[in-house]
């Protein structure tokens, strides 16, 4: 835990704002290229555009809270900083994935990266070495 601690705190982000303002951006970016990516397949649904909204909406509040946790209790910025890199990642990773549906070719050491990323966020792992891959583009275990 320490060497993220350490990691986390040395993350300089030039602007205090701009630990909000890029996971917005990349939000943003997401909810363009999901509703273009319905509307080119024909699949534009209101429903799963407000689950989605919904989501981001979470997502930007749990922003909130890590600020006034940082700001207004004095917790360490390193605590906002993860939830701000982990949602950028997950924006970043959710981009990739509309624009491959879209057709735009992603390089594949750039998809793979992010596929050994994905897995260490859904399950959970904190330690990065643990993700092996014996080439299919699929973490082992």
């Amino acid at each position: 835990m320490n060497e993220i601690e350490t990691l986390l705190t040395n993350v300089d982000f030039r602007n205090p704002s701009w630990i909000m303002l890029i996971p917005a951006a990349l939000m943003a970016i997401d909810v363009l290229t999901g509703v273009v990516h319905a509307w080119v397949t024909g699949h534009l649904k209101s429903y799963r555009m407000r689950e989605g909204l919904g989501r981001k909406f979470g997502e930007i509040m749990i922003l909130f809270i890590g600020e006034i946790f940082t700001a207004g209790l004095n917790f360490p910025s390193y605590i906002l900083k993860a939830f701000s890199i982990y949602i950028m990642f997950m924006e970043v990773v959710s981009i990739c994935e509309n624009l491959k549906k879209l057709g735009v070719p992603i390089p594949k050491f750039i998809d793979k990266a992010l596929e050994s990323m994905n897995e260490i966020i859904q399950n959970g792992r904190d330690d990065m070495t643990e993700v092996k891959n014996d080439g299919d583009g699929k973490p082992e275990n």
